[in-house]
Formats: C-alpha cells, sequence, structure tokens
C-alpha cells in the first residue's frame, strides 16, 4: 500500500530548522534527511522474514525520521508489519532530550493521520547509554550523534560520566566518541539469532587506525555485512564522508583490522574484477575543468554578463544528478599582468558526456547535461567507444564501483586525502558489453530511473548495486 507521508516529512523539517541552537550544539550531528533514511530502512529491514514483525529500535531517535522512514518503507514492501509497529509496541525510539522525543511524537502521529490508524509508538526519554543490555529488540537503526570527545571536546561530558562510559563501552579506550559507544549499544541490544542493525557513521571508522579499539569492541557482538558510502554532504551541516553501516549478530575479526578491506579481500572484488574484464581507453577521462589560478576574482561572477557563460562545480553534482549552473565564467576576460589561470577549450566541455566528482572517497557521477563550462573538482569523463552514457553512469554510481576503488587505492596518499584522479579512473576494470551479458540492459534501465528521481529511490540502487555485481563476477 503507498501512502503519501509528506506532511509527517514537512513537519519533521519544520521543527528540525526550529531547534534551538543551544540544543543544536550537543547533537554533534545532523536529522537524517528522508532519502537517506529510507535507504538504512531498506538494507536493515529488508531481510526479515514478511510474515515476522520485527522489533525496532532507534536508541537516538532525534525528531524521528529513521522510525517515520522505516513506516514509509514497510508501506510498500511490508505492510503487514505497519499495525503491529504502529499499535502493538514493536516500534520503539530513546530520546534523552524531552523536546526531540516530544518533536518525535508528533511526526508519528501525523504519520498515523496519513494510514487513517490511532498511534501508540513506545517512545521513552532517557540516556540510552544507561540502558539495561536485557532490552533486546530484532533491529537497531541509528544515527547517533557524532561527536569525537577527545582534547577540548572532552569537556562536553563530566569526568564522572565519561569515566561510567569507558568502565562499559570498549570502544570508548581508543578514540572517545559519541557515536562508537551507541553503535556498541546497538550492537549489544540486537538479538543473537538474526538481529540486525543499521547505522550511519563517519565512513573512516571501517579502515582508520584510530579506531582499531571500536572495531575489537564490535568484533564480540557483530560481523560487518555491507559498509555502504553515501558521499559528503548527505547529512546537512556535516563534511565527514558518511557511510550507512550493515552489522548482523555474531563475532567478527578482534584484530581490529580494517572491516572493508578485509570484506574485499573474501570477496575477491579488485581480484576478480581485474581479471575478467579491461579499463576504458584513456581517452575516456581528462582533467580538463577550469583552474582559476590566482585570477577568481576576474573570471568568475555571481551575476549573468555579456560573454559570460554558466560554470559549475563538485557541489552542484550528486549521484545520478546535477542542478543548474550557479555562477559564471567571463569567457573573454583579457590576461593581464601578474595573473594567471587554465580553460580549456569550449569544445572540451561540449564533448564531455558524464562527470565525476574528485573530492570524494568514491566516485559521484551525473551526466554532463545541459552542458557548461565547470571547475576542475570536477573530472570529465568522454564515454566509451562500445558502451551506453546510461550504463557507465549506472556503473560508476554503484556501491560494487566504489569498492573497487577504494580496495585498488587504499594505500595511496591520494586515496588517504580523499581525491580521485585521471589516472586512477583509467586503471579501473568495466565490463564491455559482452561481458556483463543480461545485466548491462538491466543497468541502463535502473541508471535511467535513477536518473528520473536524482538517485533517490533506495529500492533501485540496491537493484542497480546488484546488477552491476553480476556484471563484474557473472553471478
Amino acid at each position: 500500500m503507498k501512502v503519501d507521508f509528506s506532511a509527517a516529512w514537512k513537519e519533521h523539517e519544520r521543527m528540525a530548522r526550529a531547534v534551538p541552537p543551544a540544543l543544536k550544539a550537543t547533537l554533534g550531528g545532523a536529522f537524517t534527511p528522508r532519502v537517506l533514511a529510507l535507504r538504512v530502512a531498506h538494507e536493515t529491514l529488508s531481510r526479515f522474514p514478511r510474515n515476522d514483525v520485527p522489533t525496532l529500535l532507534d536508541p537516538s531517535c532525534g525528531l524521528g525520521s529513521l522510525l517515520l522512514a522505516s513506516i514509509e518503507w514497510a508501506c510498500v514492501s511490508r505492510p503487514q508489519w505497519v499495525k503491529a509497529w504502529l499499535q502493538g509496541g514493536k516500534l520503539r525510539g530513546w530520546e534523552v532530550s524531552r523536546e526531540l522525543s516530544d518533536g518525535t511524537k508528533r511526526v508519528l502521529e501525523i504519520a498515523g493521520q496519513c494510514l487513517k490508524l490511532q498511534v501508540r509508538p513506545k517512545l521513552v526519554i532517557r540516556d540510552s547509554l544507561e540502558a539495561d543490555e536485557r532490552e533486546v529488540c530484532d533491529a537497531v537503526i541509528a544515527c547517533p550523534p557524532w561527536k569525537d570527545l577527545a582534547g577540548a571536546a572532552a569537556q562536553d561530558i563530566p569526568p564522572a560520566k565519561r569515566a561510567q562510559i569507558a568502565r562499559r563501552f570498549g570502544s570508548f579506550t581508543g578514540t572517545p566518541a559519541l557515536h562508537t559507544v551507541f553503535t556498541e549499544l546497538g550492537g549489544r541490544l540486537i538479538k543473537r539469532d538474526g538481529g540486525r542493525m543499521g547505522v550511519l557513521l563517519p565512513l573512516r571508522v571501517a579502515d582508520s587506525p584510530d579506531y582499531a579499539a571500536f572495531r575489537r569492541a564490535m568484533a564480540q557482538l557483530v560481523v560487518p555485512e555491507q559498509i555502504l558510502a553515501q558521499g559528503q554532504g548527505v547529512l546537512p551541516g556535516v563534511r565527514d564522508d558518511a557511510g550507512l553501516f550493515i552489522l548482523t549478530a555474531g563475532r567478527g575479526d578482534v584484530s581490529g583490522e580494517p572491516w572493508e578491506s578485509r570484506a574485499d579481500e573474501q570477496e575477491q572484488v579488485y581480484q576478480t574484477s581485474i581479471l575478467r574484464h579491461i579499463p576504458l581507453p584513456p581517452t575516456s577521462f581528462g582533467d580538463i575543468g577550469v583552474n582559476t589560478g590566482n585570477s577568481e576574482a576576474l573570471l568568475i561572477t555571481d551575476k549573468p554578463e555579456q560573454h559570460a557563460q554558466p560554470i559549475r562545480d563538485a557541489s552542484d553534482v550528486i549521484a545520478f544528478a546535477m542542478r543548474k549552473p550557479r555562477r559564471f565564467l567571463r569567457t573573454r576576460a583579457g590576461g593581464q599582468t601578474g595573473h594567471y589561470a587554465r580553460i580549456a577549450p569550449a569544445a572540451s566541455f561540449k564533448q564531455t558526456r558524464i562527470v565525476i566528482k574528485r573530492d570524494a572517497q568514491r566516485p559521484i557521477a551525473a551526466k554532463h547535461n545541459p552542458q557548461a563550462y565547470f571547475r576542475d573538482d570536477l573530472i570529465a569523463c568522454f564515454g566509451g567507444p562500445d558502451h551506453d552514457d546510461d550504463f557507465l553512469l549506472g556503473v560508476f554510481n554503484s556501491e560494487y564501483f566504489g569498492r573497487l576503488y577504494r580496495d585498488s587505492f587504499k594505500e595511496t596518499r591520494l586515496r588517504a586525502e580523499g581525491r580521485i584522479t585521471v589516472e586512477q579512473l583509467r586503471a579501473l576494470p568495466v565490463p564491455s558489453r559482452r561481458a556483463a551479458g543480461a545485466s548491462y540492459n538491466q543497468i541502463i534501465q535502473l541508471s535511467r530511473e535513477l536518473q528520473k528521481c536524482a538517485g533517490k529511490n533506495p529500492r533501485m540502487l540496491a537493484q542497480l548495486d546488484t546488477a552491476v555485481r553480476k556484471a563484474y563476477t557473472g553471478k
């Protein structure tokens, strides 16, 4: 059953904007937007049997975006769950702030009105970090506060409270942070038999040596099933690259080794791909973006002028979509003594089929349409001689290609700085039409559909990842 929850989401957004600055400063992160929240719900909950309603908990529910997204997802994918969640106490949210908890209640009440149901969610105002570990559930979803507590930030929590957290949570002994202890709490609260957790965390916790203690503590509780890079800017106000971590109950690798590189070794992502496929021709990628050098003020303007052409930058690009350019390039600005810049011929920009963000932990690509000049924080892709542009766009934006990139270049200095280079893209293999088989047309179709919705369909994104994996591996 498809239900319009726009009224509930509008109320959530209104309350998020109205949160007092003093309270917002304590959150350490942001409220999860709808599209990302739906992806969390889909990846976490889609493995549960249809006729067995799971108990779902958000231990840091904020204004309830993840709970609302779970209801919206269930209406389409598991309609038999909705009533048990909203009226049977199987949907639970914990929040230390009464103001935010009341906001969650309001959002879920509006969701109930959309469904024409009287809702009775189990919302509790409490400090989740003091929860009894016997309060187990089938699934946990969370976007915990992203707050490091090292250095001066350590003063944000009283010494007695820090000591209490350190005694209880092994993850706090390495890099002390609220997001790690909330994740460890979630790992303790899911059932040992089939429990699942979907949590949004800084992507660096997967492989940074600073988080080895966190990974060791989590290995006593869960095994990482998937780590889905979400890129920068997906959480408003947060600059870190975000990752969606899907964790399942069990015992993992207690060595503290990086999670993702070990997962890639197990699935042989790089080895399988490099043996079966070859890269695109070197001419498929190019560094043609405008570098204004020391002539920014001379070349760039915020307002349209005669002979000024639209110019984009990386902030205009998201996976599968781009917005209209907001700035303009004075293409006829004469050279002045002491000023330098690099501007490629206009024909190069017209030949560009796809643009790829340079400053990211994985490739993020969009069709270059409508065409315009763009800055050097975007890389040009001129297409492949035997590939449909929509196929390439789908591959570039898939999680499989992202993992292939991270595995291939995880040891390089540029990779560590989060900089994608033309040389790296030229080295990555891409399946041919013949090698991809039936997946080729499936990827094209999914890519076109995702372009229509600016990549905002969690179900199709998951289908795309599956299709790209099959194109690479043949299974």
